[in-house]
């Protein structure tokens, strides 16, 4: 027997939340979707699947690309629509098929996601086809996304557009098709690698965080479990088939009563105070609670709303929806929501301080102010680069500077003659580019007046041209011997780079910390898009030693050169912070400096210098090293807000187009 049998999900051990929360989207999608925040070997992927496997099977008309629901007009294609309403649909014409995981890759473009207009049957033949899209395939099944922090913006703001209406529409030169898409969206991540944007955080409907099970017999029973599954799938698989059955019947039950759910207008008028006492604006969050206290009551077999019902719904629809700033840790619990029904009765019922340490998990407070803010709280970078284009093409990769590309996931427009073309090897064609260079044909002219077709011929074809959005690798080259501790001039140095992430994340920039003191230089964080974990990092920066400065800017300029090597987008930029009064080198001091300067400058990567040598004996270093590598030079006693903003949105630090 060589069936594959997965997991099954009520062998899962703890993650309670997280299962509640799947069962929750199973049994009604209207939720809006799941995101699972977690490291890696919690179970995120594991859970996904076993719901598959889990949920009754369902009912689809045979050949149909939509898995369109023979039984409800609202969940069929045009075509199925036109076949039910007539009432051609035979025994024959419906089978039975469990639901499946559909994967939804992080590098795919929108028209592979959404699906396209079949182009060549439209120039040739005149017709309005579809060639379908994995939210096609994932119509009536669960979409799941792998690392969805690392998904395009454009990709999912269409695929969150499709889970919120049901509704996917195609719209390319001037044709429009739509199709059913009703799916169950589970996008998992882990925090480590980059946060979501607060829109699409706001754009799921549930999360919660799959943590480490720390007790020492549920994690024996995980290591049994697992063994014996890949031992024996069927019969481990067999052994909780009783299990699943009561599961599953559960969830159909709570399917059928779900549109009889009744909620009290003062269970809703407590939700709105609840959210509006935690400052969340989104009223997403109010219809969500209401949506998803009622599918737990379902599940409970209940036709009626309890305040527990609220209560959960309330942690599992807020949790992710509190967030503020990119470096705030905000957490909500029971004892938070507790706390706040307690005082609904109350004329002034107090602000929860989700900010205070007694309402962190962890029971412990990052010190924004003590660290960071009494640097200066008011350098800004908002609007850094947003005007620079470049010329080359590339791929798109973020929100900052525009330039030519030939990804899908830039905008299109306009269209252009291709240098060579066939149907098969390319799909991108800008059709009415295409229509109209071919209809300034005499032959075609004379169609037109004749009511015939116009021919399209080779020469006639033009393709998309298209402009994208990319971001910066910032590569911070930081000194932090001990000439850094003077004045305390470290402080500023951190409150400089600090200003720094606080546009990463909104411009979706990656950062990468490369540290020299001592004898050497390290890199204390590789390339990411996690500016949470750059910010706790350079916290910790000690400083002490001497200056190895020529290993930290070769180690920044190798990590510049990995990330153009491996073409990914991003633009790196070395931001060297340092006196420059190198002790540590190879032959000569300034001679292997300006050496590497040069090697910085061939290879054609930007470069800015802070320069924090004091003002007692200069050696202006930093301004030679500035002219080997055509690089910004600032000194770091003039930072401020304005200077900060000067630094980052130089004219001529990119070529405009």
């Amino acid at each position: 027997m060589t069936h594959f049998k997965t997991y099954p999900f009520t062998a899962i051990i703890g993650q309670d939340l997280m299962k509640l929360a799947l069962i929750l989207n199973a049994i009604n999608p209207k939720i809006g979707g799941l995101l699972i925040k977690g490291t890696k070997g919690t179970a995120k992927s594991t859970a996904v699947r076993a719901l598959a496997d889990l949920l009754p099977e369902i009912d689809i008309i045979k050949d149909c690309p939509f898995n369109c629901n023979p039984h409800n007009l609202k969940e069929s294609c045009h075509e199925c629509q036109h076949k039910i309403i007539d009432k051609k649909l035979k025994n024959n014409d419906i089978e039975f098929r469990k639901m499946r995981v559909i994967n939804l890759p992080i590098n795919a473009t929108e028209d592979r996601v959404v699906g396209t207009i079949d182009i060549k049957k439209a120039l040739e033949e005149g017709l309005k086809a579809l060639e379908p899209g994995i939210l096609a395939e994932a119509n009536r099944n669960i979409l799941y996304i792998d690392e969805v922090n690392l998904l395009a913006d454009n990709v999912a703001d269409v695929l969150l557009d499709s889970a919120a209406m049901g509704i996917n529409i195609i719209e390319r030169e001037g044709i429009s098709i739509h199709h059913p898409s009703n799916f169950i969206l589970v996008g998992t991540m882990n925090p480590e690698e980059g946060n979501l944007r607060p829109q699409l955080l706001d754009r799921f409907g549930l999360s919660v965080e799959a943590k480490p099970i720390l007790d020492i017999n549920k994690r024996v029973k995980i290591i049994k479990y697992v063994e014996d599954y890949h031992t024996d799938p069927h019969k481990f698989h067999d052994k909780f088939e009783i299990k699943q059955k009561l599961l599953r019947e559960k969830i159909v039950k709570a399917r059928k009563i779900l549109n009889n759910i009744k909620i009290s207008d003062e269970q809703l008028e407590n939700i709105a105070k609840l959210s509006i006492k935690l400052e969340i604006d989104s009223h997403r969050a109010d219809i969500t609670i209401n949506v998803t206290a009622k599918t737990i009551a379902a599940f409970h077999g209940r036709t009626n709303v309890l305040d527990e019902d609220i209560k959960i719904a309330a942690k599992l629809a807020l949790a992710h929806r509190l967030r503020k700033l990119p470096f705030e840790e905000q957490v909500i619990d029971e004892d938070d929501i507790e706390k706040m029904f307690a005082a609904q009765d109350k004329e002034e019922a107090p602000k929860l301080n989700i900010n205070n340490p007694e309402y962190r998990n962890n029971k412990e407070i990052i010190n924004l102010k003590e660290e960071i803010f009494d640097i200066d709280t008011k350098i800004s970078t908002d609007g850094i680069l947003e005007k620079k284009r470049i010329v080359k093409d590339m791929n798109t990769s973020g929100q900052r500077i525009l330039h030519p590309t030939r990804d899908k996931k830039g905008k299109y427009i306009g269209g252009q003659k291709p240098k060579d073309f066939n149907f098969r090897s390319s799909s991108d064609i800008a059709v009415l580019e295409t229509i109209n260079n071919a209809a300034l044909e005499p032959e075609n002219k004379n169609a037109f007046k004749n009511g015939a077709k116009i021919e399209i011929k080779n020469k006639h074809i033009h393709i998309k041209k298209r402009i994208g959005k990319s971001s910066h690798l910032f590569v911070f080259c930081v000194d932090a011997s001990g000439s850094m501790g003077a004045n305390e001039r470290m402080i500023v140095v951190k409150g400089v780079i600090f200003s720094i992430l606080q546009s990463n994340y909104v411009y979706r920039d990656k950062v990468s910390l490369v540290v020299f003191r001592g004898e050497d230089a390290e890199v204390i964080l590789p390339p990411t898009r996690s500016v949470d974990l750059a910010y706790k990092l350079l916290k910790e920066i000690p400083t002490g030693g001497t200056t190895p400065l020529i290993k930290g800017l070769v180690k920044a300029l190798d990590i510049a050169l990995e990330e153009k090597r491996k073409k990914t987008g991003y633009i790196p930029l070395i931001i060297l912070i340092s006196d420059a009064r190198g002790n540590v080198f190879y032959k000569d001091a300034i001679d292997d400096l300006l050496k590497t300067g040069k090697e910085i400058s061939k290879n054609q990567i930007d470069m800015i210098i802070i320069d924090t040598e004091g003002s007692d004996v200069k050696l202006e270093i930093n301004k030679k090293l500035s002219e080997s590598t055509n690089a910004k030079y600032y000194h770091i006693d003039t930072m401020n807000k304005e200077k900060v903003n000067e630094i980052l949105g130089m004219e001529g630090l990119f070529e405009n187009i």
